[in-house]
């Protein structure tokens, strides 16, 4: 599920992209929020899963390569636990606190 949430999530995004956004997972996962399964699938978090898009997506190898670089201790993500690709004044950008910018997605805690 993560590998799948990566690619539904940062198909474009390149290793680190899709790293990142395994990042935010596992970073909700181990704030309390749930399991991955509970996390990815938990209503209105995942514009993905909630459009079938995580249902669709086949993992590819950069998929694979974030994963392996994520299970032996990468994190770029500075505590990052939320994540979107809009711009302007969004819920995220007026409710949490801005981290970064990597290729389309903008970052925040």
């Amino acid at each position: 599920d993560l590998c799948k949430i990566a690619m539904a999530e940062a198909e474009n995004q390149g290793v680190t992209g899709k790293a990142l956004v395994m990042r935010v997972v596992l970073n909700r996962m181990e704030s309390g929020w749930g399991s991955i399964q509970d996390i990815i699938r938990a209503k209105g978090q995942f514009t993905a899963y909630s459009n079938g898009s995580f249902d669709r997506a086949v993992v590819d190898q950069e998929c694979i390569e974030a994963l392996q670089m994520v299970l032996t201790g990468w994190d770029e993500s500075f505590g990052a636990l939320y994540f979107e690709s809009g711009n302007g004044d969004t819920w995220h950008s007026r409710n949490l606190d801005y981290l970064f910018t990597y290729g389309a997605h903008k970052f925040y805690k």
